[in-house]
Parts: C-alpha cells; sequence; structure tokens
C-alpha cells in the first residue's frame, strides 16, 4: 500500500467520482477499523469506487487489515506514528482535503467518532469544484460514563454539536443512541439515521442450538484497553461461585502487563487464559458456554452479537444504548450496572447454573449479517451518491 499521498495530478484509476472516501485514524484491532474494512470490501462488489484515507501508518492490525482488501480499493497514509493522536490528528486536516480534491469522491464516510471532528473541519478547508457530501458514524456515546461533571458535559454537548454541523448524514447503531440524539440536538434531527453494522460473518451461523460446549467456559473478546474494564471483570471472576469455570480474554494491548498482574494476585491466574489478539474469533465462540462484556461504554458491542449468532448466551454491563432492550427475555443472558463486580459475578453465577433452551439465539444478530450490515448502509448512501452525481 503507499504510503504517500497521491500526485498532484492522480491516475485515472484514483479517481473517486460518484464514490466513497472512509476516513480512518488507524488500522487497529479495533471493532469499528474492522467494520471499515468491511464496508470498503462491499461496497467496491457493488460497483462502487471506494478509497480509504489513514491518517496514521503502522497500526498494530494493519497487516492483517490489509490483507482482508479487494485489491480495486485505494488506501492512502498520512504518515508514520507521531506519538500524540492530537498531532495526527492535526497532521490529518490537510491530509484529508488534499485527498478529496484529488480523488473528487461523492461521499466522504468518517468511520467514527475519533474521525469527527478532523474529517467535518476538512469539509471547511477551500476547495475546487463541488463540495462532497459529509457522513459521520457514531460508534461511541457523546457524553460517556466517565464525563463527569456539568460542564465536562456540557463540553462534550457543544463540541458534538458542532461537529455534527459540518455533516449532511450522521449514522447510528441503535435506535435508543439515534432518540437520545434527537433529544440533545432537536436541529439535527433529520441528518441521523440507523444502520446495522456488518459484525457477523455467515459461517458464525448454523451452530446447533442444542450443542453442549465444555461447561463453565467463559469468554471475553475485547482489546485490553481502559475502556473494556477487564479488571471488572477478573474481580467478578474470582467472586464467582463456580470453581470449575474459567475465564478465557481473546485479544491484546497495553492492558496486558496489569491485567495478568492483577489475575495473579487474585489468585485465579491458573483458571485465566490470556491467549492474545486472533484473526478469527469463531472457534473460541463454539468452544464458549458463556460470553461476557464488562466495558464502560461501548458503541454496539460486534462482540456481543457474534456471541448470539454462535447461540451463546451473554451478560453484559449496561454499556451501550439499548442494550437493555436487546437482551430482554434473551435466555441466560442478562444486564448489569458499570462497574458493579458482584453483580457481574452473580450474573455469571446465574446463566451457569441455568438450563434454559437456547433455541433461537441466533436469530437476534440475523440484522447484523456481513451482507445485511452493507446493504443497511448502501441504502443511506447511495440517494448521497445520486445527488452528488445529479450537481
Amino acid at each position: 500500500m503507499p504510503s504517500d499521498p497521491p500526485p498532484a495530478v492522480s491516475p485515472p484509476d484514483r479517481k473517486l467520482e460518484h464514490g466513497i472516501l472512509i476516513t480512518i485514524h488507524r488500522l487497529s484491532y479495533g471493532g469499528a477499523d474492522r467494520v471499515a474494512i468491511h464496508l470498503a470490501n462491499g461496497f467496491a462488489r457493488a460497483g462502487i469506487p471506494v478509497g480509504i484515507a489513514i491518517l496514521r501508518g503502522e497500526g498494530e492490525g494493519e497487516s492483517a487489515l490489509f490483507g482482508l482488501l479487494r485489491d480495486e480499493i485505494r488506501c492512502w497514509t498520512a504518515g508514520p506514528p507521531m506519538g500524540s493522536r492530537h498531532l495526527e490528528l492535526v497532521r490529518g486536516l490537510g491530509f484529508i482535503r488534499r485527498i478529496v480534491a484529488e480523488t473528487r469522491p461523492s461521499v466522504v464516510l468518517a468511520s467514527s467518532n475519533n474521525m469527527g471532528l478532523v474529517t467535518g473541519l476538512s469539509s471547511k478547508l477551500p476547495m475546487r469544484g463541488d463540495r462532497p457530501s459529509y457522513v459521520l458514524k457514531t460508534t461511541n456515546p457523546v457524553v460517556r460514563p466517565f464525563d463527569r461533571g456539568f460542564l465536562r458535559r456540557r463540553y462534550r454537548r457543544h463540541l458534538y454539536g458542532f461537529i455534527f454541523s459540518n455533516y449532511d448524514r450522521i449514522l447510528n447503531l441503535t435506535k435508543a443512541e439515534r432518540d437520545a440524539l434527537v433529544e440533545m440536538y432537536p436541529r439535527a434531527t433529520r441528518k441521523f439515521a440507523v444502520v446495522n453494522n456488518p459484525y457477523v460473518m455467515p459461517g458464525m451461523f448454523g451452530a446447533e442450538p442444542g450443542r453442549k460446549p465444555p461447561p463453565a467456559r467463559i469468554l471475553t473478546l475485547a482489546r485490553m484497553m481502559p475502556q473494556k474494564r477487564l479488571d471488572i471483570l477478573l474481580g467478578a471472576f474470582a467472586l464467582v461461585e463456580r470453581r470449575d469455570s474459567r475465564l478465557t480474554i481473546v485479544g491484546d494491548g497495553p492492558e496486558r502487563p496489569r491485567l495478568e498482574a492483577l489475575a495473579t494476585s487474585l489468585g485465579i491466574a491458573n483458571r485465566v487464559d490470556m491467549p492474545g489478539f486472533a484473526a478469527s474469533v469463531l472457534p473460541w465462540l463454539q468452544s464458549a458456554s458463556l460470553f461476557v462484556l464488562s466495558s464502560d461504554y461501548e458503541g454496539l458491542p460486534a462482540a456481543l452479537l457474534e456471541a448470539f449468532a454462535c447461540n451463546v448466551p451473554a451478560v453484559t454491563t449496561d454499556c451501550f444504548a439499548g442494550a437493555r432492550d436487546l437482551l430482554a427475555g434473551v435466555p441466560r443472558s442478562s444486564v448489569v450496572a458499570i462497574g458493579d463486580s458482584l453483580a457481574l459475578a452473580r450474573a455469571i453465577d446465574d446463566s451457569l447454573n441455568s438450563n434454559a433452551d437456547l433455541t433461537g439465539l441466533s436469530d437476534i444478530s440475523s440484522a447484523f449479517e456481513l451482507q445485511a450490515g452493507i446493504d443497511s448502509h448502501l441504502r443511506e448512501l447511495r440517494p448521497l451518491l445520486h445527488v452528488a452525481a445529479r450537481r
């Protein structure tokens, strides 16, 4: 993949007229980046020219994610890491504007919250020709649980009010999130739309409803980052009464040393496995009897829907909009308060000790199957491509 922006005059095969440019900060192991790659491939399969502008090279998931991309998708990288996310975003402002000017896309899609400000600001820079339609995906809450205090929360609300003003369309991952944003930003009501992310690979469906995985095998799929609160999960696991249980944390990240030390101090290291990042999570899900999510906040967690697709019940914190609605009535599954290790432990024991039938659990994830998610995005983006084509 090229590491430099396009030359002053881009070759014809790099033009994105009537196409989509996706902006990404870096290619990491995070769910939003994986979804962006799935979307890019899906748009390309639908015959839409696609390009990806990446603000920072050398992301930990770069090799794996580049390997998934279709050959016709063009990528540009602003440069190597700068040691500061803020500096990379500043560098990215001119970079995005330059890529847009050279490739002339009809739609610019900011792939996540952290691309919202810089991608939106790039639309304000002087540029020849027609302005593309700008679209933002909100992949995390506007106001997060740790944004405490009146001034902090007010700042976040005003910041996103400004960010949203730069966009023609804002894609949300749940109806509950959309409703909350409409209440906060009533003037932007017509911009908000709900899409289903392409989370679930077709091969994840089809697990037998009556399957019997090894008893008391608890699984989580998560980057080892503070947001995921894996410390809370370890604390809960230490309180679980089922001593025959075993916990597997699939993922990696900067929190690993602290989490390994915590597992040792809690006396559970011999029952906790941390195998690292896995390119395919399917084998892990197929051998799990319960999936657990302990995050402080999420957009709509892919791993939870992947678990349901494999007929694995779930216990989760109340970390995303609509969590209680999604899990209402789901067998052996429940939602607990954020940060409550004791409640999480009790919910885990209740699920492991339940004999409720799991038939039909995978139906919850059907709307988030790969092609269904891509089609959901295309329904929102195709009209914008047509608008650009008529200009």
